[in-house]
């Protein structure tokens, strides 16, 4: 019984250990990513409004379907979700999407967990 108790903490250590850590600037208009390659697997995005007014951040593609909630300006928010390999849109979904309209979208590229190409920082 102990071996299985000490197996499974090895697991739960090992996934914890595994979540990616992505970091965002939202400001008016547009979204920054530290980088938009990541592994398949826990990605966590670590969210902040450098903006004047209200944004939010969220994720949509291959299952996906989650945000943040509102983040005022000068304040910060995270989302933790599970990604499998493919494409996800990123953006801000305020007000109607219009600020997805006015530029706040970018592309979240995950490929596969055991892949031996390294994530990829964004160019500028």
């Amino acid at each position: 019984m102990n071996r299985l108790l000490i197996i499974a903490a090895l697991v739960v250590s090992s996934q914890v250990a595994s979540t990616q850590a992505v970091t965002v600037k939202l400001s008016e208009w547009k979204i920054e990513l530290s980088r938009d390659t990541v592994r398949a697997g826990p990605v966590t995005f670590r969210v902040t409004n450098d903006g004047a007014v209200n944004h939010a951040f969220h994720v949509r593609g291959a299952g996906v379907d989650k945000g943040t909630r509102d983040v005022p300006g000068r304040q910060s928010a995270t989302l933790t979700v599970t990604v499998k390999a493919g494409t996800y849109e990123v953006f801000c979904p305020m007000s109607d999407e219009s600020h997805k309209i006015a530029g706040m979208a970018r592309t979240l590229v995950v490929i596969p967990s055991d892949s031996t190409a390294s994530p990829k920082k964004p160019r500028n």
